[in-house]
């Protein structure tokens, strides 16, 4: 279940988030994992984060987070996106045309995702 902060997104970029949720599944370690995207909308940052999470119901150590992906850049900007994944520990900068507003934002780092996301599995 996505948890959106700072941003009322359109209905277009609502159905992307919850189709990536329900249709991504990716292998990492011999795992599948399943994704939940946060957005996180501020003045300053806009940011997008894909926690990945084991499909499996948690053992006795509770939640789990083995893979996480940041997408973030400046509001202000609106270029120059950065990409943090977890299991490299190396960020990564990204080319992009300049975006529009916040939910083009959004739409991007889900479509960046879904396509990293193809080549893992």
């Amino acid at each position: 279940m996505s948890k959106i902060y700072g941003i009322k997104p359109q209905a277009d970029t609502q159905k992307l988030i919850e189709k990536f949720e329900d249709e991504v599944l990716i292998r990492h370690n011999n795992q599948q994992l399943m994704g939940t995207v946060y957005v996180d909308m501020s003045e300053t940052r806009w940011a997008v984060a894909f926690a990945y999470n084991y499909s499996r119901t948690q053992g006795i150590h509770g939640h789990e987070n083995p893979l996480e992906v940041r997408y973030s850049c400046p509001a202000q900007e609106k270029t120059g996106v950065q990409m943090f994944r977890s299991d490299t520990a190396e960020e990564t900068a990204l080319a992009t045309e300049p975006l529009r507003d916040a939910d083009a934002f959004v739409r991007f780092t889900i479509s960046q995702e879904r396509a990293l996301a193809g080549r893992a599995a």
